[in-house]
């Protein structure tokens, strides 16, 4: 008898949604038998009016253009910035160029000094066999460095003990 009752419900779904016209969505019951247990699956195959077509089609084709719209927006940023950051670094070595004339200008003649004793130096180095050049060489950057870092630390020194440092 449960059987019956399963049978009549199921023939009763089954007559139910075949006899509803106004449905869009085709539904479809089948029973698949294994032993003791029955199941029961349900198909559903909905149609897509040409109306729901071309919307779908718009929204793809507005989707491409609005990615293509950022893709070359996105570029023409790029190139912008590119352009802004080669005119700024212009500027810069511009400016520390005339920094550093200013800074040399205002030691004044012991720069004249300073660049003949190096010359000199240099003149007298080069007299010197190759061996020896290295060597002096090698001796006379060292020194510089070190004078460099003695530069350093007055200038450090300098900047602890202005006035209202």
């Amino acid at each position: 008898m449960a059987s019956e009752e399963k049978t009549n419900t199921y023939e009763e779904t089954v007559s139910r949604t075949t006899s509803e016209p106004e449905a869009t969505d085709e539904t479809a019951i089948t029973t698949a038998s294994s032993g003791d247990i029955e199941t029961y699956e349900v198909q559903s195959a909905t149609t897509t009016t040409p109306e729901e077509e071309s919307v779908s089609a718009k929204a793809k084709e507005a989707g491409r253009s609005l990615k293509e719209l950022m893709s070359s927006l996105g570029k023409k940023t790029k190139e912008v910035t590119e352009e802004k950051a080669r005119e700024l670094k212009t500027q810069s070595v511009d400016i520390s160029a005339k920094t550093d004339s200013r800074d040399i200008q205002h030691l004044g003649d012991d720069v004249e000094k300073l660049i003949m004793v190096f010359e000199d130096t240099m003149t007298e180095i080069r007299k010197e066999p190759y061996d020896e050049q290295e060597k002096l060489l090698v001796g006379y950057r060292k020194l510089l460095e070190e004078q460099i870092n003695v530069i350093n630390a007055r200038m450090s020194m300098a900047k602890r003990l202005k006035p209202g440092a």
